[in-house]
């Protein structure tokens, strides 16, 4: 009989303990951003020792890169299902991310800083952000691209401008939200533009009011 499994592997534990730290990494991060976190913090909140916690990621920096990658696997399984929507059932899916931001508002809390602490080139986060910015843009565009074959959008749109435009709104409703929760509705803001949009890319923003 083969001999039966007595718990979890080395490897296992080995990512175990690497979750653990990744996510005290973020709760902290959020709280205090990276550059006012400490590794000692970090170690301290996982229950490691700081060479222990070099012991698994090597420096801050790599600590941050692997918080930045585990904050993105939700934003790029999310897009994925975007791409495999109709063109015109896209716009009207923008409110389910709303919902998930605001079911984990630690993770849009730590995206937000994390790109404000990225702005400088030489942030350790810098060419994540930008590419991450890059690539959130041209898929929003070829949504927009998608929608113009199918005859659901206006031809006159720059697709690219445009996607950098909604890109901009979104996250801006997100930061004023996590600013004052208590008056912004970040679920219904993001609905309200949703359908200001569809109307936008369709027939313009003053069709409305011409044809009335």
């Amino acid at each position: 009989m083969p001999r039966r499994r007595q718990g979890p592997s080395r490897q296992e534990l080995v990512q175990r303990r690497r979750e653990e730290i990744i996510a005290a990494a973020a709760e902290m991060f959020a709280r205090d951003g990276y550059r006012g976190t400490a590794l000692s913090e970090v170690a301290a909140r996982a229950g490691i020792s700081e060479p222990g916690l070099l012991h698994h990621f090597g420096n801050k920096a790599n600590l941050l890169l692997a918080v930045i990658e585990r904050r993105d696997l939700d934003s790029e399984a999310f897009a994925m299902e975007l791409l495999g929507m109709e063109p015109s059932g896209r716009l009207r899916a923008m409110p389910e991310f709303a919902r998930r931001n605001k079911e984990r508002a630690g993770l849009a809390k730590l995206f937000t800083v994390l790109v404000a602490e990225s702005l400088e080139p030489d942030a350790p986060g810098h060419r994540h952000f930008v590419e991450r910015y890059r690539a959130m843009r041209a898929i929003v565009a070829d949504s927009i691209r998608s929608a113009q074959a199918a005859g659901l959008a206006r031809q006159d749109i720059d697709p690219a401008a445009k996607a950098a435009e909604i890109i901009a709104t979104l996250d801006g409703l997100q930061t004023q939200w996590l600013l004052d929760p208590g008056t912004i509705d970040i679920v219904a803001g993001v609905e309200s533009y949703a359908r200001t949009l569809e109307r936008d890319l369709a027939r313009g923003p003053d069709a409305g009011a011409a044809g009335s």
